[in-house]
């Protein structure tokens, strides 16, 4: 096979969206590319910045192994920083087109910590992450609009100042603003009071290449919304019609959002629509960990992992949590432990709600029951098919109806670690996706547990 063009190169990525399981090398066929020389066997892989080339590094093996397959051959992959009138390049040194477009005035005061490096990525956003780093890398040649949704507190507007951050510093030249639906409104009443409306509408339709908006159900909620959403309306199709960026977050998905006016609907969806979920046990503890270095809290990996099955709701109060546990930590001049969690959680009454305690016992009996097997198998390492299920049934539902850490549901179910009982219970969680005959056997043991 000639591979002398780019065209295999999609063809690759999505193999390794496959092959690792992350959608997001999938997402990076805008910003990417890659030439084969074949006097050489050399695939050079040119990429925007360093923060996408550390990523393709990481997975440097598995591409090799793709590549091989393709051109049965053995290759060397060369991945460089390409320079181009549309991305800045690491280094500093100007560029004629950056010395012909002075600085833009960007003057929406980026939380700096708030970058793409800092984003801690997991099952639950590397969509919406690879889909703001690809609209960050090439404004308005990606997916416009871009509306991203998810409960408070996910990070939405931490990727909204990432992708405001991440232009600053690769692409100054270009004009970009942050702001949410309250300051759009406020702003919108003092301009039709001031008599300064164009001044207004100059503002957000003309000054600035890429607007990013927080917040935006706030549109819908307010007396008085129809002529101020029809202004918002023309606004997002003025900036969309003069091939300006806009990137929209929301706590719910434009269909949800109550009281949003129907073209505004049709607008948001007419681009991306990526969603935020909550963050999964493995990614949490990513965030405590990585909360607790920047923070200089020493916290033991089995801490980590205790913090981060207590607090199973958003990001800000887990990381709010660490903040916490630390200076507890430090007034009482201790080293952070999961019995030490504990005992601020019960002592000083965290806002963590304990979850209801089932007997395990119980659990494992009436599992046995239903799929008519012995407890024995449970605990067991037989791999038939119809043992394994009412295994992992079982430790799922031990996952849910009980307070038990993974480290001792490992130790209860005769599992190696806690990695094991993290994959039986992700396990089940996706089949519920696709069996409606398991999720409803699963909901009436439980329901059977719970009023029994």
């Amino acid at each position: 096979m000639t591979l002398e063009g780019i065209h295999f190169w999609p063809e690759v990525l999505n193999a390794l969206s496959l092959k690792t399981g992350n959608p997001i090398f999938k997402q990076w066929i805008n910003i990417t590319s890659a030439k084969y020389d074949p006097s050489g066997k050399v695939v050079t892989i040119d990429v925007p910045n360093v923060l996408v080339k550390d990523q393709l590094s990481k997975v440097l093996v598995d591409i090799s192994e793709i590549m091989d397959q393709i051109m049965f051959c053995r290759t060397s992959l060369d991945i460089c920083i390409k320079k181009n009138e549309e991305q800045q390049p690491l280094t500093i040194s100007p560029r004629p087109i950056i010395e012909a477009r002075p600085k833009a005035k960007n003057q929406s005061n980026f939380i700096p910590r708030f970058t793409f490096e800092n984003f801690i990525v997991g099952s639950n956003n590397q969509f919406a992450y690879a889909s703001c780093l690809s609209v960050a890398a090439r404004p308005s040649k990606s997916y416009n609009p871009l509306f991203i949704f998810g409960h408070s507190g996910l990070g939405k507007t931490h990727l909204l100042h990432a992708i405001g951050n991440y232009i600053c510093q690769y692409s100054p030249s270009i004009s970009v603003l942050y702001t949410n639906g309250e300051k759009f409104l406020n702003e919108y009443v003092k301009a039709i009071r001031a008599y300064s409306i164009d001044t207004f509408r100059k503002k957000f339709r003309e000054d600035y290449e890429v607007i990013l908006i927080d917040d935006i159900q706030f549109i819908a909620g307010i007396e008085g919304k129809g002529k101020f959403q029809e202004e918002f309306f023309h606004t997002i199709a003025y900036l969309q019609d003069h091939n300006k960026q806009v990137v929209i977050a929301s706590d719910k998905f434009p269909d949800e959002i109550e009281g949003l006016d129907t073209r505004l609907r049709t607008r948001f969806s007419s681009g991306l629509i990526c969603d935020i979920k909550i963050p999964e046990l493995e990614t949490r503890i990513a965030i405590v960990t990585t909360k607790a270095k920047s923070a200089n809290i020493p916290i033991s990996p089995k801490a980590a992992i205790r913090i981060a099955e207590l607090f199973t709701g958003s990001i800000r109060e887990l990381e709010g949590a660490v903040t916490s546990i630390g200076a507890f930590s430090s007034f009482a001049n201790t080293e952070v432990t999961p019995d030490f969690i504990d005992e601020i959680y019960y002592d000083k009454k965290l806002n963590i709600k304990e979850k209801t305690s089932i007997d395990i016992n119980r659990i494992i009996k009436m599992v046995a029951s239903h799929y008519q097997v012995n407890t024995s198998d449970i605990y067991g390492n037989d791999r038939k098919k119809e043992l394994i299920l009412p295994r992992h049934v079982s430790i799922y539902i031990a996952k849910q109806l009980t307070n038990k850490p993974l480290t001792e549901l490992a130790r209860i179910f005769k599992r190696k670690n806690h990695s094991t009982i993290l994959h039986a219970y992700e396990k089940i969680e996706d089949l519920k996706k696709t069996d409606p005959l398991l999720k409803k056997d699963i909901d009436h043991i439980i329901n059977e547990l719970k009023n029994s």
